[in-house]
């Protein structure tokens, strides 16, 4: 079987050939390429000629959001708006003006519409390049004062959504066989979610779930059309899995804030790729614990990036047993791969022990969760590699 075809069975509830093996690798790419480190024998090739080298899926599911077409494509990132190569859909800005200047390493954009204006600030820095990071730090939010939310509400409620179909297919027959190219539909799984990740501060959104509910509420409303748009759109897509929310932990996106804003657009989500004959994947990278009741309720297909202890408080045969019929993508927790934190013994046995809990099974994919850190041992994703691959 292929790469492909091992990521495709196990999300159908079949057992692969063999344990699916798709580690994400880009970030310590991006690091090592960066700072010449990449280990001698793969200098000068790009991660996709490495995966092929060593026998690996190719993890086509997070983007790479430095990846645009052009230098207009991101500049909407205060707004959480990513028009990236590859993916199925762009959204476009009506009934807006927008001004942008960069100012020393820092993207300035000034968002002027008929209600008023809006401003924020984002960049990016030499510590995130070496980090192999490709989405840009938000160093001012579009959502700083109650008024604004109606400025913004103007902007969403104006926004266009394209399909860009034969994007998304070159970059699938890129991937190829080599993995399975989710179609990234967005980062935050509702419209509640989108304010608290992308447009105000994480502090000053809670502060205002109790101080300005109304004004919120209004706020969400307004993004909704947008929501539906690429819902719709990635629906009739190509794509086979589509992507849709991320980022989510018991404390964070605690069970009330879940249940209330979140999960409504996870099962409506979860529907409509359904109906279509597709399946719905959601990046479940956080501390999972309080929160895994409400993902049966979502019904989604496949959570990625699934990290469990020692770096969280559930072990992956946990997982496995709290969510039946969903697949879990992941499974190796990223400190596994760092000497200086799990020492040789506990990685050996936790591999075993992964590996033991992995084979015959359907509906489990092993990766490296939430990704591979630049300072990850090479030897030990060899590790993995032969005893996977072998």
């Amino acid at each position: 079987m292929t790469h492909r075809q091992r990521i495709l069975a196990a999300c159908r509830g079949e057992i692969p050939d063999r344990i699916p093996w798709v580690p994400r690798l880009d970030l310590w790419y991006r690091a090592h390429s960066t700072a010449g480190t990449l280990p001698p024998e793969f200098s000068g090739l790009s991660l996709r000629q490495i995966t092929d080298a060593i026998g690996v899926g190719y993890h086509a599911v997070v983007p790479d959001f430095s990846d645009a077409r052009t230098p207009d494509d991101i500049v909407d990132r205060g707004l959480g708006i990513f028009r990236l190569r590859g993916m199925a859909y762009e959204t476009r800005l009506r009934e807006v003006e927008r001004e942008v200047k960069h100012e020393g390493g820092v993207t300035r954009v000034t968002y002027r519409t008929s209600v008023g204006s809006v401003s924020c600030a984002f960049s990016f820095t030499e510590e995130m390049e070496r980090a192999g990071a490709t989405i840009s730090w938000l160093d001012e939010h579009v959502v700083k004062r109650p008024e604004e939310c109606r400025v913004v509400a103007h902007i969403f409620s104006h926004l266009e959504v394209a399909p860009t179909y034969d994007e998304y297919r070159a970059w699938d027959t890129w991937v190829g066989h080599a993995g399975v190219a989710v179609a990234y539909g967005n980062g935050a799984a509702s419209p509640m979610q989108h304010i608290m990740r992308d447009l105000m501060s994480v502090s000053e959104f809670y502060l205002w779930l109790y101080d300005h509910p109304a004004e919120l509420q209004m706020l969400a409303e307004s993004m909704e059309p947008w929501f539906e748009q690429v819902l719709s759109v990635l629906a009739h897509s190509p794509a086979e899995i589509l992507f849709w929310g991320a980022n989510y932990d018991e404390q964070l996106t605690y069970p009330p804030f879940f249940e209330k804003h979140i999960l409504p657009w996870l099962a409506r989500a979860t529907e409509l790729a359904h109906q279509h004959g597709k399946l719905l994947l959601t990046h479940s990278d956080g501390e999972n614990a309080g929160i895994l009741h409400l993902y049966r309720q979502a019904g989604f297909d496949i959570a990625d990036s699934i990290c469990p202890a020692p770096m969280t408080k559930l072990t992956l045969a946990q997982y496995l047993d709290a969510l039946p019929g969903v697949t879990i993508w992941g499974g190796i927790p990223s400190v596994a791969l760092v000497p200086e934190l799990v020492p040789d013994a506990d990685f050996h046995r936790l591999l075993a022990d992964t590996i033991a809990l992995a084979r015959g099974r359907p509906h489990l994919i092993l990766g490296i969760a939430d990704t591979t850190p630049a300072n990850a041992s090479w030897e030990r994703i060899e590790k993995i590699t032969e005893a996977l691959v072998s």
